[in-house]
């Protein structure tokens, strides 16, 4: 009885394992029928960054639907890398419904997002890496960005304020959160943002620009100076920095240095700042004309070349309202900025039509015709000469 059970389970025994046998047969030639991709060929690929062929030959081998992570972060990646934005948010998507929570993943399709100029949906993946990692610096600087483009600036300052807490020697956080508190007039905050930063790099450019906008704001001239001709000597002579040196020189009455300076814009970039503290330096020197004919540029830089045309509409609106003399009095105003011809013939029929007075029509009709209207003005001009011989009998 006993050997037969035995001889029983033995056969049972032999069964099972003939079975396990064959399974692992099936799974070991399934598996060798699966495709997989040559690991130096894509290598080369990403090593020339060719990353368009890399996506082609990995979606070449495994299509759109394969399961496995590592397999979607490659054609994420390569796909992501060769511009093929759309391709790659749907394998990143994919991954992310096995991880909700998967960091590199959410900064990929926050970056993707960015990319495309989906600016709140980038927000969204960003703000979700926060709930895991709420110390990445990387990700509030991305989040003040994206938050000052969808004009969120009260956010925008919160994460860059975030940002500088995290890593407060971040040169490019450190400038911008600097100009920051400096539009908002408190010195003191930018200057507190600004130096670690510069102390921690003290050759930085951009930082150095920053402490010069502070210095400058807080009066400090001769420190402006120095600054300011650190960066010259660096190949800096933007507006900005010509405009602070300038400046400066003037204000320690340095009025040659001053000259020199402001010297340095072109003329067709010249502000009225610049042309006045050239103009003021001049008269520092007791050189009156030249001091006169920088003051009479900058009045020009000063007074908008089209002041007489807006002086021109309001004569126009009065006119409109039967407030004649109001409206006398823009078109006189215009006439004190531009002598446009449009604006003498104005009077002309103000004086004639309005107020009667045949000796002042003639007088802006004859001005009219000598402006040398343009060809258009064909008919106004043969009316205006018709009024004159009328007028003049």
């Amino acid at each position: 009885m006993e050997l037969s059970i035995s001889t029983n389970n033995l056969v049972n025994m032999k069964s099972l394992l003939t079975f396990i046998i064959i399974m692992c047969l099936f799974t070991t030639l399934n598996a060798q029928n699966t495709p997989k991709h040559d690991a130096t060929i894509l290598l080369d690929h990403y090593q020339n960054q060719r990353y368009a062929d890399a996506f082609s030959y990995l979606h070449g081998i495994y299509g759109d639907t394969v399961a496995d992570t590592k397999i979607l972060s490659a054609l994420a990646y390569t796909a992501q890398m060769s511009g093929k934005l759309p391709q790659a948010e749907q394998y990143y998507l994919r991954m992310l419904e096995t991880d909700s929570l998967n960091v590199p993943v959410l900064f990929n399709l926050g970056n993707i997002n960015n990319r495309r100029g989906n600016n709140a949906k980038a927000i969204i993946y960003y703000l979700k890496i926060l709930k895991k990692d709420s110390t990445n610096f990387n990700v509030y600087r991305q989040l003040s960005t994206l938050a000052k483009n969808v004009g969120d600036f009260g956010s925008s300052i919160y994460y860059m304020q975030q940002a500088n807490k995290i890593n407060p020697l971040d040169g490019d956080v450190a400038f911008d959160l600097s100009i920051f508190y400096l539009g908002l007039k408190q010195i003191d905050e930018a200057e507190k943002v600004i130096s670690p930063a510069l102390e921690a790099d003290s050759t930085n450019l951009t930082l150095i620009l920053g402490k010069a906008k502070i210095t400058f704001q807080q009066g400090k001239t001769a420190e402006t100076i120095a600054l300011c001709n650190k960066l010259m000597q660096e190949g800096d002579q933007s507006g900005a920095v010509i405009s602070m040196l300038g400046t400066s020189y003037y204000l320690e009455k340095k009025y040659q240095p001053c000259i020199d300076t402001y010297n340095k814009l072109a003329d067709d970039v010249q502000t009225e700042a610049s042309l006045y503290y050239t103009g003021m330096a001049y008269k520092g020197l007791k050189d009156q004309r030249k001091g006169i004919a920088y003051l009479e540029k900058a009045i020009d830089k000063a007074i908008s070349k089209s002041v007489d045309t807006y002086y021109g509409e309001i004569g126009e609106s009065y006119d409109r309202l039967n407030k004649t003399k109001l409206s006398l009095s823009a078109y006189q105003k215009a006439l004190q900025y531009n002598e446009r011809p449009v604006t003498l013939y104005a009077l002309a029929i103000l004086y004639d039509d309005k107020l009667k007075n045949r000796k002042m029509a003639i007088k802006y009709y004859k001005k009219y015709l000598a402006s040398k209207p343009p060809k258009n003005h064909q008919q106004y001009m043969a009316y205006s000469t018709s009024r004159i011989e009328a007028l003049s009998r």
